[in-house]
């Protein structure tokens, strides 16, 4: 199979597209399941322990059939199974469970069945904790397994698919990279720049400059950090992502306290380059996220309560909600009955444009990536 041919290279825009843009993920699951020879796939995250989905993105597949899963059989033999894989394995369904065990379950006969679908390759793509985002590509009984073109299409698309969903867990703070608005992009409590070809610096955000003078960064014309080997590692990514591939992740300590710093390499691609050009940044090619856990510990209540126009009591609710607590250990948490916390919460879903916690959650990080001043409502 040639990995270079014309689709394979719209997939790969459209993947990394997707991870600032999610209402792409089902075009890129339908070129995808295209290629494949497959009826459709999904990417969701969901947690089995809570028996949760918090989103899903489908690609063809049975809305209806889909509702059941998520209904009664988020416990199956595919899932149960994919609980301890590592992120980016594709795994072939029939090492999970063969296709005659799979059709004695009613997770066959009320999810797969009416779909016609008896094969799947499924991969983890990120993972923390017991959450999990998942991507799986469905293919009917009467096709068979994937055939060796296809599993090695769909190994070479998985550090991709990682990496997109990598960022888009992030990208959501930095919708002002996509503008090209980098006023506001000083105003980041991450550090973020943006190389060209020969991976040199084109751009800096203030947090990136700050952790430069702290020495943690080394941004003159090349990058760098304070040790060899970090720096090492680090060239290795931004030379992958140069070659086209998928980036990655490293940790890096800082030099007084050892704190850990997690560091995102990502090329930058498609519609990006065009907006980065148009600002005045040509040739960029790689986009680094320097991100410092310890600058999400609080999030200032004004800031939330300036962002969407919510009273002090919703900015509260929001908060607590956004952080994965049901309603009744919100209203534990807050100290007010699990009535005024739904009362709060519909009013808060409907000032901010969301309809679930996790899309509340994605905002409510969004704002903790931005410092916009250290006062506040009071909590």
């Amino acid at each position: 199979m040639n990995f270079s041919s014309g689709k394979i290279e719209k997939i790969l825009d459209l993947i990394y597209d997707a991870a600032a843009e999610n209402a792409l993920w089902p075009h890129v699951l339908t070129a995808i399941a295209d290629l494949t020879r497959s009826e459709g796939g999904i990417l969701f995250g969901q947690s089995l322990t809570a028996e949760r989905v918090y989103f899903d993105f489908n690609g063809r597949l049975n809305e209806e059939c889909n509702r059941t899963y998520q209904e009664r059989h988020m416990q199956n033999p595919w899932s149960q199974y994919m609980e301890n894989q590592p992120v980016g394995r594709l795994v072939l369904s029939d090492e999970a469970i063969s296709l005659g065990e799979l059709q004695s379950s009613a997770f066959y006969d009320e999810v797969l069945r009416p779909q016609e679908i008896g094969h799947n390759g499924m991969m983890a793509l990120a993972a923390r904790d017991d959450f999990r985002a998942a991507f799986n590509m469905c293919r009917s009984a009467r096709l068979g397994p994937f055939d060796p073109d296809e599993q090695r299409l769909l190994e070479w698309l998985a550090p991709h698919l990682c990496r997109s969903v990598t960022l888009g867990f992030r990208i959501d703070g930095y919708l002002a990279m996509q503008q090209a608005a980098f006023n506001v992009l000083d105003r980041l409590a991450d550090g973020v720049a943006v190389l060209d070809r020969r991976a040199r610096v084109l751009f800096a955000n203030g947090a990136a400059r700050r952790m430069a003078e702290e020495g943690v960064l080394r941004l003159h014309q090349s990058v760098g950090t304070h040790s060899p080997a970090h720096s090492q590692r680090l060239s290795e990514l931004i030379r992958a992502a140069l070659q086209g591939g998928a980036g990655g992740t490293m940790s890096l300590p800082r030099p007084l306290d050892g704190r850990l710093l997690t560091i995102l390499v990502s090329a930058i691609r498609s519609k990006d380059l065009g907006r980065l050009s148009d600002a005045g940044v040509k040739d960029a090619a790689v986009l680094l996220f320097v991100v410092d856990p310890a600058n999400r510990r609080s999030i200032p209540l004004g800031q939330i309560m300036d962002a969407y126009g919510l009273t002090h009591a919703e900015a509260r609710v929001a908060l607590a909600a956004s952080s994965g607590n049901t309603v009744l250990e919100t209203a534990q948490s807050l100290k007010l009955s699990p009535n005024t916390i739904k009362t709060h919460l519909r009013r808060v879903f409907a000032k901010t444009g969301t309809g679930r916690q996790a899309e509340l959650a994605g905002l409510i990080a969004a704002i903790g990536s931005v410092r916009i001043g250290e006062t506040d409502h009071g909590q």
